[in-house]
């Protein structure tokens, strides 16, 4: 019974997958496992009563005729070094070492672990991880290169197509020259698309947080957007909640470029109908406030299958999308990688011929002081208009007609609409009657129809109509401001 339980522990001991070495107090190997004879070439009989340190060097130190671990390896549970081979090569273990009494006897057990298959897969891991690295870096200097040269030509043809637009007289030229313009904004988007890609993927976007005033934030955007949708003859609609506080903590910058990717998506798939936002305080912790916004619009819609796609890089949700509005398909990529950034989500949602909302939550810091704790009742009083919700607190008193500041905009935008029609630079006419409109939004019903049929009359080039409705504009303006005079 004895001798069967000691075949069985060496079958066991002769079958492990790690090499056993087996010494007395001296070194001298008295048992080794077939894992180790195979690895190392020895037979047992030529390693039978050979020190222990031939096999793994520089471990073991021999005093009085009686081995220890060297100082270096004393207090350490798992050794790294190598095992040699009986023709003087060698492999990478790593050992343990313990010792036992055994019938009176110190018995010491060395266990080793072949790593050679490890090791080589590190070395595999760092040299991928470095051709990686490389190609990124080659990649990112092309992209930057590339991007710089497609730039320099865009803005001279940019540049050019401006000059010539305010020296062309005729009205089909400088049409054509809108498209070129249009072309190049179209192109600066893409460029600038591309480089925020790369810098997302490798990962060395970062965002750039500072106070600003929300509320001359959404003024600007307004304004923006509103020119936008104008002039693809759609109406834009804008809602803010008023418990939103004024001063806040974030990158200004790259939120107006998630409004606007949002936007600009949502008036380049409508033809018909309005683009609205509407945005609103989730919720409020300590100095850290959650926002909600959503754009809504009423163009082509999204199918179920249509979702899966949008937020994917270089992708839409129809191939024929991209021939017929054009687009890399990254905006709306980086877009969701910009919101993660904010520790925000992204949602879509449509139907096929329907429209589509696009809604996502961002988080920024309040900075309250003792300044904007009294100013921001007066700054969130809000003024709702037909086309649009825009501020008319104190920090926007051009909204309120017949204010200082509200007056001297409109001779200036007046002087400048008459010299753009002068020269039948109607693609200026058309945005200095825009905000001609924006300014007495105020006013009464007659006279901001008025301004809308001026308006008109500008984006049909009609210079006859259009100088008539200009001229009703500013006698209905003098009777409704005191002292008014153009």
């Amino acid at each position: 019974m004895q001798e069967n339980r000691e075949e069985f522990f060496y079958f066991i001991l002769n079958h492990s997958q790690e090499c056993i070495i087996r010494c007395d107090s001296s070194g001298c190997i008295n048992y080794c496992n077939d894992r180790l004879l195979g690895l190392t070439g020895y037979s047992a009989d030529e390693l039978a009563g050979v020190y222990v340190g031939e096999l793994i060097q520089n471990v073991f130190a021999k005093t009085d005729n009686h081995i220890e671990l060297t100082d270096a390896f004393r207090n350490t549970d798992v050794i790294e070094t190598v095992l040699y081979r009986k023709n003087k090569t060698c492999f990478p273990v790593e050992i343990t070492v313990v010792s036992t009494v055994f019938n009176g006897e110190e018995v010491i057990i060395c266990t080793a672990v072949d790593m050679t298959r490890y090791k080589e897969s590190i070395a595999k891991v760092e040299e991928t991880t470095m051709q990686m690295q490389e190609s990124m870096k080659a990649r990112d200097a092309f992209v930057a290169n590339v991007t710089h040269e497609l730039r320099t030509p865009v803005n001279g043809i940019k540049g050019h197509a401006e000059i010539m637009m305010e020296q062309e007289q005729d009205f089909q030229r400088i049409n054509y020259l809108k498209m070129i313009l249009d072309c190049c904004s179209t192109m600066e988007g893409i460029i600038n698309n591309i480089l925020d890609f790369s810098k997302l993927e490798a990962g060395k976007f970062q965002l750039d947080e500072k106070p600003f005033s929300f509320y001359d934030f959404i003024s600007k955007m307004e304004k923006m957007f509103n020119m936008l949708t104008m002039r693809k003859g759609l109406r834009f609609t804008l809602n803010v909640a008023q418990e939103i506080p004024d001063k806040v903590i974030g990158d200004e910058l790259r939120l107006t470029q998630i409004l606007n990717n949002l936007v600009s998506n949502a008036v380049k798939f409508t033809e018909q109908g309005y683009v609205g936002m509407e945005i609103s305080l989730n919720t409020k912790i300590n100095d850290e406030i959650e926002l909600f916004f959503m754009v809504v619009d009423t163009g082509i819609g999204l199918s179920p299958e249509d979702k899966d796609k949008l937020f994917k890089s270089f992708s839409q949700a129809d191939a024929s999308i991209t021939r017929k509005f054009g687009g890399t398909g990254l905006g709306l990529s980086i877009t969701k990688e910009l919101v993660t950034m904010m520790h925000g989500k992204v949602w879509a949602e449509g139907e096929k011929g329907k429209g589509s909302t696009f809604s996502f939550t961002i988080r920024l810091k309040t900075e309250q002081t003792q300044e904007s704790a009294e100013q921001e009742p007066s700054i969130r009083k809000w003024k709702y208009t037909s086309n649009v919700t825009r501020i008319a607190g104190e920090q926007d008193l051009m909204y309120e007609l017949g204010s200082e500041i509200n007056v001297r905009e409109l001779k200036k935008y007046f002087e400048k609409l008459n010299i753009s029609m002068d020269m039948e630079n109607w693609q200026k006419a058309e945005s200095f009657a825009t905000m001609l409109k924006q300014l007495i939004s105020g006013g009464s019903k007659d006279l901001q129809r008025s301004a809308f049929r001026m308006e008109m009359a500008i984006r049909k080039s009609d210079c006859d109509k259009a100088r008539d409705y200009a001229q009703k504009v500013k006698e209905q303006l003098m009777l409704e401001i005191e002292g008014f005079e153009i």
